[in-house]
């Protein structure tokens, strides 16, 4: 069986960079894909302690519903017959105290802002002997996402770069080249002769999520046999789109009105496990999005990166105030998306996409057993329901 070693995590990733002239530093962070950050964390850790001193002077904690105090003072402690000792936070932003201060009331901001200081406070005096690792909750974003780009917050991240360093393990919806490359240097570890073009096929299809494309690739080398190559048809055959792929080409169908095809792609998503509320959670986005773009198109206005500078001041106003489903702010970023949103926002009028959104959110409140056609328990029956929808949606 293939075993994965990666043992630089990324080509970001460094020795030379991580190390303060050739010594580990007191903090770093870590945030983005949960297998490169085990990667990046697993080396760290073997630089900064020998495996015979890990007994005494490694600590793991938890940070959903940890405390502050409670790190700081692992974090103060001596190591015992070692060199240094060793802290390892994950989940670290959800700290007792950390992010209360967005949105709360003044009370709660006050407390928030107290913990962030302590914290603040206390790593800037660890001692020489601690490496402190933070590890935020991981996250692949998907296309149209914008990475967190933080570790904590940006005060903490700071204070983090000022006394240590941050590792940034996002693979960048838009960036499908680093994703490739990190699959390719997984077969190549694992003696997986992989046919052209079949690295970047896997990611097209199943996304930028490194633990996932490293397990889907061991699969397809097993369905392919010892020393055989892995090729396109094997993928097709060993795996499945990742949802907004198949929301894309589900998509495609209803604005080609074919409608039994349709259903078997919403079927395809619903059988392998998708749950019905995030499908069409990625229905309403998309459907939002090729509003947008339709309406983009009927003024004359072009979807590039050049559109958000080009909006009229009555159209701008009308569109969402949050960035991610601001399709006009989207593209300056990610103009990958506008080939493909253009085009399928030419299957459908404006007020075809606003019944499309208005029967989208009936099935939302039916999933939620709010409304129902009285034929049957909606909120017992999502995939009936996301069917239905489905149906609706071919029928224009």
């Amino acid at each position: 069986m293939p075993h994965f070693r990666l043992m630089l995590p990324y080509p970001a990733f460094k020795k030379e960079k991580a190390l303060d002239k050739g010594s580990p530093r007191r903090v770093y962070g870590t945030l983005g894909d949960a297998y490169l950050q085990n990667r990046v964390v697993a080396a760290l850790l073997d630089w900064s302690l020998d495996a015979d001193a890990r007994d005494f002077n490694l600590d793991f904690v938890d940070g959903e519903g940890g405390k502050i105090s409670e790190v700081l003072a692992l974090a103060s402690n001596l190591p015992f017959l070692s060199e240094r000792r060793a802290v390892v936070v994950k989940r670290a932003e959800k700290m007792e105290g950390l992010g209360k201060s967005e949105g709360a009331d003044d009370k709660k901001a006050k407390k928030g802002a107290s913990a962030a200081q302590k914290l603040s406070e206390g790593l800037k005096n660890l001692p020489p002997t601690t490496v402190l690792i933070l590890e935020r909750t991981p996250e692949t974003p998907e296309p149209g996402d914008k990475p967190t780009g933080r570790c904590l917050s940006a005060p903490l991240d700071k204070v983090i770069e000022d006394v240590g360093l941050i590792v940034d393990c996002t693979i960048d919806p838009k960036n499908s080249g680093l994703a490739t490359a990190l699959v390719e240097s997984g077969a190549r570890e694992a003696g997986i002769p992989l046919e052209r073009g079949a690295a970047a096929h896997l990611v097209e299809r199943c996304g930028h999520d490194i633990a996932r494309l490293l397990s889907e690739l061991e699969k397809c080398a097993l369905s392919a046999g010892l020393g055989a190559s892995v090729s396109t048809q094997i993928i097709d055959e060993m795996t499945r789109r990742a949802a907004h792929e198949s929301v894309f080409d589900l998509i495609d169908a209803i604005g080609q009105r074919r409608g039994a095809h349709a259903v078997a792609l919403g079927r395809e998503l619903l059988e392998s496990g998708e749950p019905p509320e995030l499908m069409l959670s990625l229905l309403v986005r998309h459907l939002r999005q090729l509003l947008q773009a339709r309406t983009f198109l009927d003024a004359g206005l072009p979807l590039d990166a050049t559109l958000a500078r080009r909006l009229p001041p009555a159209l701008a106003l009308q569109l969402p105030k949050d960035g991610r489903d601001n399709l006009a702010n989207a593209l300056q970023s990610q103009s990958w998306m506008a080939r493909r949103l253009g085009a399928q926002s030419r299957q459908f009028s404006v007020s075809q996409l606003q019944i499309a959104l208005e029967n989208a959110l009936e099935a939302d409140l039916m999933l939620k057993g709010i409304e129902g056609d009285g034929g049957f328990d909606t909120k017992k029956a999502p995939a009936a329901t996301i069917e239905l929808l489905i149906a609706k949606l071919c029928a224009g």
